[in-house]
């Protein structure tokens, strides 16, 4: 639970029931389908209680992202005008500087999470979040918001229940990720995530997904931490949800890194050999190597 700081928006309808299947987004290639502020118009940016329900919902956590925060908002308007359809924001903040100021500002739901922790941000706003739809992306650039429309195009186009934006099999710009992480850090996770739980992801890692609110309430994510990007996907491969990868564009950070290599690698391996070893099957692979 949160305490939830609201912005001015007008009163409406309570939020949405989730359906069992993926909303139509209008396709906006076509040049006949029109653009925001036309007739026909679909996009809205809805406040915490709003006139439409939104089918979009897109949660940030922030700590201290004055710098960049409001980019990364623009970025987001970008991609939501083009898919035209009712959406909302949602940070999920801890800072300590202006930067719930500036979301408000932009038209952003901003939530403060009781618990300290990357997975506790986001689960605080997957919580307030009402979409049918459920897009999560970090507020320090290096995931760029305007590529959002085509992790959800593909979501439509494969039934997915969830789309990842893979880092590793796209382009990482100069800067954007310590070498240390980008050739041993990233692909060492990964491939052990893989081996374990006899999945075939390509960026374990990538911070830039959507997802069905079916798919979240099926992984059922709990961990509060940093090794809350390894729960979902274990919880993805358990369920055997159906999961796609598009390759995206990684961007230099703005701001300070909050990321502390070594403490949070241990963590995402500490966390898969748990999980892993709850396995009845796991255990009695170890006791036969011991036997």
């Amino acid at each position: 639970m949160s305490k939830q700081q609201t912005t001015d928006r007008p009163s409406g309808t309570d939020a949405a029931t989730p359906t069992s299947e993926t909303p139509t987004i209008p396709d906006r290639s076509d040049a006949s389908a029109g653009v925001s502020g036309s007739e026909g118009d679909q996009f809205t940016l809805c406040g915490p209680v709003s006139a439409v329900d939104p089918t979009v919902s897109v949660v940030i956590p922030t700590l201290n992202e004055e710098e960049a925060i409001e980019a990364v908002l623009q970025a987001v308007f970008t991609a939501l005008r083009e898919l035209d359809i009712p959406s909302e924001i949602i940070l999920a903040d801890s800072s300590t500087d202006r930067t719930p100021d500036i979301a408000r500002d932009h038209g952003a739901i901003v939530t403060e999470p009781e618990r300290k922790g990357y997975g506790a941000a986001y689960l605080d706003g997957f919580d307030t979040a009402r979409g049918d739809i459920i897009a999560m992306g970090d507020a320090d650039t290096t995931y760029d918001f305007t590529e959002l429309p085509k992790l959800i195009r593909t979501m439509q186009e494969t039934d997915a229940d969830m789309v990842i934006g893979s880092r590793l099999d796209g382009e990482i710009l100069p800067g954007a990720m310590p070498p240390l992480h980008q050739y041993v850090g990233n692909p060492m996770l990964t491939r052990m995530l893989n081996t374990l739980f006899d999945a075939e992801f390509s960026d374990t890692h990538s911070g830039f997904r959507v997802f069905t609110r079916e798919a979240l309430d099926a992984m059922d994510p709990q961990t509060t931490g940093m090794e809350f990007a390894s729960e979902m996907l274990i919880g993805a491969a358990r369920e055997d949800l159906s999961v796609e990868e598009v390759p995206i564009t990684y961007h230099p950070r703005v701001g300070n890194a909050k990321l502390e290599s070594f403490r949070d690698g241990w963590r995402h391996i500490r966390y898969m050999i748990e999980e892993w070893g709850s396995n009845v099957g796991a255990v009695r692979v170890l006791a036969g190597l011991f036997a």
